[in-house]
C-alpha cells in the first residue's frame, strides 16, 4: 500500500493517465454516450464525462477535475484512498473506449465538392427554410465561403492565412438530414466573420453564425463589429488558431447550443481560456440561435425575404 508521503509525481501522473469513462464503466455507473466528444452518467444532476476520459464535471455541484478528484467526489474517498486504488488499476483491465474524432483528418488531400450552376437551392433553404438574411448570406458567398455543389448541398469554406480552403463543411437542403465535414478537413481553419472588436463569438455552427447575425440586424443593433467563428461542432483548434492570430482579442462570449453538449463543451472552454480571455456566454433560449430566429420572426409576423426576390445575377457564381 502507498503512503502519502512516497507519491511522487510519476505517481499522480500515472493516476490521472486512467480514462475517466473506463474506470466508471468498470464500477458499474451507467454512462451513456451523448454526442462524439462527451459522456453523461444520469441521476446524478448534469453528470459529464469528457470523451477522451481526461475530465468530468458535475455541474449541480460546481464540481470536476480528473480521475483522482472523480473517486473523491463519487465514492466519498479521500485523497490517499484514491490514489491508492487508481495506482491498483492496470489499462488492461478497463474496457475499451473509442477515442473522440480528431479536429485534423489527415488521411488525404481536400479536394472541394464541384459546384453548381446555381445557388437556388441554397438561397431556397437559407432564407426561407432557416430565415437567415438574404443579405447575410449572400455576404458569404460573396466572399467565396459558402457555395452550391451540384448536389444541391450547402458548403461552408475555411480558408488558411494563404487563402487555401483547408476546412469544408456540407450540409444538405433537402428533406433528408445531411451533414458532414468532408474527408481531409482540417477544423484549425473556422468558417468565420472577421470582426475589429477585441470580442470573439463562439458558435458550433456557420448556420448558427449566420442567424446571429440575423438577428442583430432584427434588433437593430448597431455596431455589431465582433469576431466571430463557428466550430464546426466542439473542437479547440479553431479557437486557438484563431485568438493566435487576432491577438487583439481579449474577451469571448460562447453561443453554443442550449444542449448538454453546448453546456459541458462551454465549461470545458471556460476552463482552459479563463487565464487568457474574460468570458461569458450567451445561452439561446431554444436549442440554438436559428431556433431563436424562427422563434421571433414567427411572433412578429414579419414577411422574410423569399427568394423569388434574388436573381441569379445579383450573385456571381464562383
Amino acid at each position: 500500500m502507498y503512503k502519502e508521503k512516497r507519491f511522487t509525481d510519476q505517481h499522480i501522473n500515472q493516476a490521472n493517465s486512467i480514462n475517466i469513462v473506463s474506470l466508471a464503466m468498470s464500477r458499474g455507473y451507467d454512462v451513456i454516450k451523448i454526442s462524439p466528444r462527451s459522456y453523461k452518467i444520469p441521476h446524478f444532476g448534469g453528470l459529464y464525462l469528457k470523451a477522451d476520459g481526461t475530465k468530468w464535471n458535475w455541474f449541480t455541484r460546481g464540481k470536476g477535475g480528473g480521475p483522482i478528484q472523480f473517486l473523491m467526489q463519487l465514492e466519498n474517498k479521500t485523497w490517499v484512498e484514491s490514489m491508492n486504488e487508481l495506482l491498483g488499476i492496470t489499462h488492461d483491465e478497463l474496457p475499451y473506449i473509442e477515442p473522440p474524432p480528431k479536429d485534423a483528418d489527415v488521411k488525404g488531400e481536400l479536394v472541394l465538392p464541384k459546384k453548381n450552376e446555381t445557388y437556388k437551392h441554397i438561397f431556397a433553404y437559407l432564407i426561407n427554410n432557416r430565415k437567415i438574411d438574404s443579405k447575410v448570406v449572400q455576404e458569404f458567398v460573396k466572399n467565396k465561403q459558402l457555395y452550391e455543389d451540384i448536389k444541391r448541398n450547402c458548403v461552408f469554406v475555411g480558408y488558411d492565412d494563404n487563402n487555401t480552403p483547408k476546412y469544408v463543411s456540407q450540409r444538405g437542403t433537402g428533406y433528408k438530414k445531411f451533414r458532414k465535414d468532408l474527408w481531409g478537413s482540417d477544423k484549425t481553419y473556422p468558417f468565420h466573420r472577421r470582426g475589429t472588436s477585441d470580442t470573439l463569438l463562439i458558435f458550433e455552427s456557420p448556420i448558427d453564425l449566420m442567424s446571429y447575425i440575423s438577428l442583430s440586424k432584427l434588433y437593430d443593433i448597431k455596431d455589431f463589429n465582433y469576431h466571430m467563428i463557428s466550430m464546426g461542432g466542439t473542437a479547440y483548434l479553431p479557437i486557438d488558431y484563431y485568438t493566435n492570430k487576432y491577438k487583439d482579442i481579449k474577451k469571448m462570449i460562447l453561443c453554443l447550443d442550449n444542449d448538454e453538449e453546448g453546456h459541458f463543451f462551454s465549461q470545458l472552454i471556460r476552463e482552459k481560456y479563463r487565464d487568457r480571455f474574460d468570458i461569458s456566454r450567451h445561452v439561446p433560449i431554444d436549442k440554438d440561435f436559428n431556433d431563436d430566429l424562427k422563434t421571433h420572426l414567427k411572433e412578429l409576423e414579419v414577411p422574410k425575404n423569399s427568394i423569388e426576390e434574388i436573381t441569379h445575377d445579383e450573385v456571381e457564381v464562383i
